[in-house]
């Protein structure tokens, strides 16, 4: 009996110290000044070879290596990348659990046109800061009839039934396809898909022959001669300089895309200067920058809180640009 006491004491007390070791680490591993001492995941609202795929994998490579530890990534996709960022919002605000990449539809074009969202794309993230800006291309198969916006709009009065693919409900893609609807009046049935990688592929296997996709996606396609672009919705690119955009092809739409880095709202001030510095740091790396060209991304670093203060300033111009072209999505 004496003996079995004596155990249980002694398990007791391993299992106490066992506890306050781990608080002790815990500790350690919450203090903004020792950050970082562990992996970080970054977490991706994008389907794995997407093009926002392939900008956090860059990014989260150069980062791991100025903050000096490995940065691992997971993909949670679905509802044009809304259900992964409202996972990073829910997420732990340590700095170690979730980093994010966001782009324009899941932190400014989502909460400009939808009334409901999960999440605060404000209030719920902390901006850590602006990777770059970028368009959307409106590309089709090389076989398909039109090479620009005029040959498209000449195809649809024709009476042609026109299909295009986006990377899902409420996407940018998808706000670009109708803005260029209502400006121009032509008719295009919408085919979301789930990813943008997905898209992509089938419009290389001519399963549908006009999409729209990010720069990221669509630059080395069209650049090896796969696809074909028709107008970039957005500023002209200069990794594709030869595309015109939509307002150079008279339709009036030529406001900027961007991508920023973004993490759950509360993070330590301290934590979030590392974060920034190093997100800098990879963005000035010219390897980074002309991998990023490559992918149709012109990088331009902008500090979180002044990003944050950008997207809040265009979450309201677009819902006016919504409200004016008559898009309602709910």
């Amino acid at each position: 009996m004496a003996r079995f006491v004596h155990f249980r004491l002694l398990r007791a007390a391993t299992l106490s110290l066992v506890i306050t070791f781990s608080a002790v680490l815990a500790a350690r591993a919450e203090d903004p000044a020792a950050y970082p001492t562990h992996k970080i995941r970054m977490l991706l609202p994008y389907a794995a070879g997407g093009g926002g795929d392939v900008i956090g994998r860059l990014l989260g490579d150069r980062i791991g290596k100025t903050l000096g530890q490995s940065v691992y990534i997971e993909n949670h996709t679905g509802a044009a990348g809304t259900l992964g960022t409202q996972m990073v919002a829910a997420s732990a605000n340590d700095g170690y659990t979730i980093i994010t990449v966001g782009g324009m539809t899941t932190h400014v074009l989502a909460p400009a046109i939808y009334p409901k969202l999960p999440y605060d794309s404000i209030k719920d993230f902390t901006t850590i800061g602006r990777i770059g800006t970028s368009s959307i291309m409106l590309v089709a198969t090389k076989d398909f009839a039109a090479n620009d916006i005029k040959g498209l709009i000449a195809l649809a009065r024709k009476g042609e039934p026109i299909q295009y693919g986006s990377w899902g409900v409420g996407s940018t893609g998808q706000f670009c396809a109708e803005i260029l609807m209502q400006q121009t009046g032509i008719k295009m049935d919408h085919v979301p898909f789930n990813g943008i990688a997905k898209l992509a592929g089938d419009l290389l296997g001519g399963h549908i022959s006009l999409a729209t996709l990010d720069m990221a996606t669509a630059t080395p396609l069209v650049k090896d001669g796969s696809i074909k672009a028709l107008a970039a919705c957005g500023e002209r690119s200069p990794s594709l300089p030869d595309v015109a955009s939509y307002k150079e092809q008279g339709v009036p739409f030529d406001r900027s895309l961007s991508w920023a880095m973004y993490a759950p709202a509360g993070l330590a001030e301290p934590i979030a200067r590392k974060l920034s510095a190093a997100l800098k740091d990879a963005l000035a790396d010219a390897d980074v920058k002309e991998k990023l060209l490559g992918l149709g991304i012109t990088p331009q670093f902008v500090p979180g809180d002044e990003q944050r203060d950008i997207n809040a300033s265009d979450i309201a111009a677009w819902k006016q640009v919504a409200k004016d072209a008559g898009i309602e999505l709910k």
